[in-house]
């Protein structure tokens, strides 16, 4: 943890990203579904908001769809269905933070743990379901 403190470049609002410092990162804001993004129970505030910024968000552009066109937006629409991977991962990071917090143990990073949300939803993809 000293040597990321040395690389403010790479704390994040919600984690930390553990990517070698020469190399750059091409998946703009992926973070949740990075298997290089690490995150403890001390950013559990932010993660928890961000769950619930992102639910408000998906509610909001929904509405403003089916004002719009009269119909409400499709799961297959491609913005929902990133907005939907972010909940699954954050949802999955937050479990993932409360189950260790709940070992009432030393805090411990938890890394990758919504890297689960990317593959399921390749998966997901690939299946045609």
């Amino acid at each position: 943890m000293l040597e990321l403190d040395k690389r403010t470049d790479r704390i994040l609002p919600n984690g930390l990203c553990l990517l070698p410092p020469r190399q750059v990162c091409a998946k703009g804001n992926a973070c949740l579904t990075c298997d290089k993004f690490a995150t403890d129970a001390t950013f559990l505030p932010e993660l928890t908001s961000q769950r619930h910024r992102t639910d408000q968000l998906i509610e909001e552009r929904q509405q403003a769809f089916t004002a719009r066109t009269g119909q409400p937006m499709g799961e297959d629409n491609i913005w929902l269905a990133g907005r939907r991977q972010e909940q699954d991962a954050l949802g999955r990071i937050i479990l993932k933070l409360e189950q260790t917090r709940l070992a009432d143990g030393p805090l411990q990073a938890v890394r990758g743990a919504g890297v689960d949300a990317r593959t399921d939803a390749i998966t997901r993809g690939q299946d045609g379901s």
